[in-house]
């Protein structure tokens, strides 16, 4: 059973598993995977709840620059390739934690399924 706050399985959670994917499959995993977590990002500071603080700006914007980072390396052909992705979205999931409220909770379950992504 889950509660309010936990995300339903997702049948893409399922393909997370490093081991059966190619670089290439895994990058596109986090990649959608981070473009949720942007989205949400977006719906929050474009949110009445939005409250223009150092601190929701600063992760607004370690949010976008990490992910314009992402999107602009090319696709791995390797494993070492697939980790320059997980090091250009980790100030994502270094930054976001569980303890933020509100519509916050949204983005968190986003950075959750990014960091599965990420292995």
């Amino acid at each position: 059973m889950r509660d309010a706050d936990t995300p339903p399985q997702d049948p893409a959670d399922r393909l997370n598993a490093r081991t059966e994917l190619t670089p290439r499959q895994q990058a596109a995993v986090i990649r959608r995977a981070a473009a949720e977590v942007g989205l949400r990002v977006e719906e929050w500071r474009n949110s009445s709840g939005w409250q223009d603080t150092p601190t929701n700006a600063y992760l607004h914007q370690a949010t976008v620059v990490a992910l314009a980072a992402l999107d602009a390396l090319p696709e791995p052909s390797t494993q070492q390739e697939l980790g320059e992705l997980v090091d250009a979205v980790r100030p994502v999931l270094a930054e976001w934690r569980p303890t933020r409220p509100g519509p916050e909770q949204q983005i968190f379950i986003a950075v959750e399924r990014l960091q599965k992504a990420c292995g």
